[in-house]
């Protein structure tokens, strides 16, 4: 229900990249990078049972700027768990943080240039 949602918010509102209202959150992400994580700026951590999970997380935590979300190395009722790391900063603003990690994925917003914003009006003409 949450992901049906979110995906179709997030179809229909192309230049925007966070919501918040009382009943409704949605972010516009970016495609995540694997194999780089963002660490020194770690706000919270748990485990959870799918990457989108992890990123349903980041919607609730207001002070997060990005996220990683790699192997926990455990299971629960032998269900392959993940490591879910919400952070107070983005790769631009902790560069000297973000690292290689081959079991990590980063992710954070999509932010939209000037260029890419008239070419995403374009493309998103149809679902307006």
């Amino acid at each position: 229900m949450y992901l049906s949602l979110l995906l179709l918010v997030g179809s229909t509102v192309c230049d925007i990249t966070r919501i918040s209202e009382p009943n409704l959150e949605a972010v516009n992400f970016a495609h995540p990078i694997e194999g780089r994580r963002l660490s020194g700026s770690v706000i919270k951590e748990m485990e959870v049972d799918t990457e989108v999970s992890c990123q349903f997380k980041y919607v609730d935590e207001k002070k997060c700027f990005s996220y990683n979300v790699g192997s926990a190395n455990s299971t629960k009722n032998n269900a392959k768990r993940f490591k879910c790391q919400l952070s107070d900063s983005d790769r631009f603003a902790g560069f000297a943080n973000f690292t290689e990690d081959r079991d990590f994925k980063y992710g954070g917003l999509q932010v939209i240039t000037h260029t890419q914003k008239k070419n995403q009006k374009r493309r998103c003409a149809g679902y307006i």
